[in-house]
């Protein structure tokens, strides 16, 4: 450090001294070393600790929580960019298993009490829709079959969030069903009030019974295994079917 830059920051960190700062908090505040403030403050005593103020709470956060967050940061970057390359580039299996699992999480499901094999899926990340497009593409689904549906807040701009989602998918915003408006209720604390929300989107697959049984062997395959997906999938089946003839003794 220069002699003239030390002429000018010494007497400033003998007066924050002087008013109770920390070396720390004074290190923050000037930009210099906490050895350096110790050097030039070790002889004098800290006055008894002041109300912190304004400027004083920003030097002590500078001094101590910008660098360690955008540190932390940094790992947090570093990790999840080694993990990513080594994923690699997936191959079509692989498609089919991500996505027949992002399925199993967040499509609708069918019940043995309520046979439903639809396909339908829905979601606000636009990671997760571009997955499930990229898997029924894979799958064998044809841009034809597929039916979208914008769900959204009444207070939300619905004519972009119908461009962002349509330019995502690739289909044209007339190929859109009627919305699904959620009204606004002005005692609900939403978070999703920013300008970026777009709400979520709907993706279903018509005549889609029998690409929902296979997203079931696809992802109890992947979760459970082969072995015992096929014990799980066969116990649920004949649960269903325990299910129908109770239903039909009941009715008749």
């Amino acid at each position: 450090m220069s002699d003239e830059i030390r002429d000018k920051l010494k007497p400033k960190a003998i007066e924050l001294r002087r008013q109770g700062w920390t070396y720390r908090e004074i290190a923050g505040s000037l930009d210099i070393s906490i050895s350096i403030c110790s050097l030039w403050l070790r002889d004098l005593p800290r006055s008894p600790r002041k109300k912190y103020s304004q400027q004083r709470a920003a030097a002590m956060w500078n001094g101590h929580w910008v660098p360690f967050h955008a540190r932390r940061e940094r790992e947090r970057r570093e990790t999840k960019l080694a993990a990513c390359q080594e994923v690699g580039q997936l191959t079509e299996r692989d498609v089919l298993i991500a996505g027949a699992v992002a399925y199993r999480c967040e499509g609708s499901k069918d019940k043995a009490h309520r046979r439903s094999e639809m396909v339908a899926f829905i979601n606000s990340d636009p990671a997760l829709i571009v997955l499930f497009l990229h898997f029924l593409d894979v799958a064998g689904v044809s841009l034809e079959r597929l039916r979208l549906r914008l769900h959204i807040h009444e207070t939300a701009d619905r004519e972009a969030a119908t461009e962002y989602w349509s330019a995502l998918a690739g289909i044209t915003a007339d190929r859109f069903q009627k919305p699904v408006i959620k009204r606004h209720k002005p005692k609900t604390l939403r978070k999703n009030t920013s300008v970026g929300y777009r709400g979520c989107l709907e993706v279903r697959v018509l005549d889609s019974a029998d690409l929902y049984r296979r997203i079931e062997g696809w992802a109890h395959g992947a979760i459970l295994g082969a072995g015992f997906a096929e014990v799980y999938l066969t116990r649920r089946s004949q649960q269903a079917e325990r299910h129908i003839l109770r239903q039909d003794a009941s009715d008749n």
